[in-house]
């Protein structure tokens, strides 16, 4: 399945921020909980750190980035679409949380000209456009040795799985999701310290690394992945 486009993908989520809280747990599956754990657990985060959230959507990671790192912490949400942006601001002004802040802007080209202590993209990688820019830029914002992890649903690779895989298709195309990406491979090559792990029949993953002294460049022949 193709990728859409930047315009369809900012349509697809002003529409999706006006459901997406209640409807998101139903249109996982009953996974969205243990990816968003998962992929938190793998930031190994502690008090006081900074993180960056790229395409956070509605903010329904901040609640566990902020029981890790603290009111000392700081977390950064970014995300394209305003009306996810505008749902984000109203849960941290309905928090309280002082240590928040959220910016509108393309995951693939952002230059915030500050390194967080690490990164993290839930439910997002196979519907930015560029996504290998997204990857790189994500790997430029962490300090060496933070640590970058994606969280998504994928086509299940299992034999026992693959039947299923035009409903994983019907279901990314509803979220403007390409099911047919392999990110984590391009990401493998540019982290430090890779592991993967995949549930629910192959059709969710969480891939983890760590930033490396050098950023290390992936390679062109990945661009298919």
């Amino acid at each position: 399945m193709s990728s859409f486009d930047q315009t369809a993908i900012e349509h697809t989520y002003q529409n999706w921020a006006k459901v997406y809280e209640w409807l998101t747990p139903i249109y996982l599956l009953g996974n969205e909980k243990r990816l968003r754990r998962e992929t938190i657990g793998c930031l190994h985060l502690q008090p006081g750190q900074t993180v960056l959230d790229i395409a956070c959507g509605t903010g329904r990671n901040f609640p566990l980035i902020l029981e890790k790192i603290g009111p000392s912490g700081k977390l950064v949400g970014v995300d394209y679409t305003a009306a996810m942006l505008d749902r984000a601001r109203e849960r941290v002004k309905r928090e309280g949380w002082k240590n928040v802040e959220l910016i509108r802007g393309d995951a693939a080209r952002i230059d915030l000209k500050r390194k967080f202590d690490a990164a993290l993209c839930t439910l997002a990688i196979g519907v930015i456009p560029d996504y290998h820019g997204a990857l790189d830029r994500m790997v430029a914002h962490v300090k060496p040795g933070g640590w970058l992890v994606i969280g998504d649903a994928k086509r299940s690779t299992r034999w026992y799985g693959r039947p299923f895989n035009w409903l994983a298709d019907l279901l990314g195309y509803g979220a403007a999701e390409d099911m047919l990406r392999r990110p984590w491979v391009s990401f493998q090559e540019m982290l430090n310290d890779f592991h993967y792990e995949e549930w629910f029949s192959g059709f969710f993953y969480v891939a983890a690394g760590i930033a490396p002294l050098i950023n290390k460049a992936y390679s062109p022949v990945s661009r298919h992945s």
